[in-house]
């Protein structure tokens, strides 16, 4: 009888082990966690020209850009010469969009009252030579292309 009684507590013991006793906690993630929270003010690839495509380092590829941009400018604006009395040094805020397709478009000119006095046409000039931008690769967020807003200043020195 004695036995009986070891032999049932132990196999009782044997059926209500501690895994039996565990809470299961339903829907567990493993040590990753999901990937929810996108920054919307930030891409994860530049838009870039054809030119600058080939190069790996992000920091170079934006420069590549940003320095492309400028030298487009530049050659643009090189082009024309202003009759100014006196001397100027303004910076004139180009504000640029660049779609989901890879075209530039222009948002806005930003001067001063005294620019847009002495170089009237400088507007006309700067809405035209981004209608001769090339297309660009657009931006990628998550794989997919979005458009992105640049400001490009750009200095204007004349004496």
């Amino acid at each position: 009888m004695f036995l009986r009684i070891i032999f049932s507590c132990f196999f009782i013991s044997l059926c209500i082990s501690c895994e039996f006793l565990v809470k299961i906690k339903e829907n567990t993630f493993s040590s990753k966690e999901l990937d929810t929270v996108i920054d919307y003010t930030k891409v994860d690839v530049l838009p870039t020209f054809p030119i600058c495509d080939s190069i790996m380092d992000v920091t170079q590829k934006n420069r590549c850009f940003i320095n492309n941009l400028y030298v487009h400018f530049s050659q643009e604006l090189l082009k024309h010469t202003f009759d100014v009395p006196g001397s100027i040094n303004e910076t004139v805020t180009v504000k640029l969009k660049i779609d989901a397709n890879g075209k530039a478009n222009l948002v806005a000119i930003e001067s001063s009252p005294e620019v847009k006095m002495t170089i009237p046409l400088l507007d006309s000039i700067i809405a035209e030579s981004v209608g001769m931008l090339p297309i660009l690769f657009p931006a990628l967020k998550r794989g997919i292309p979005v458009a992105t807003i640049y400001e490009l200043p750009i200095v204007i020195k004349l004496k």
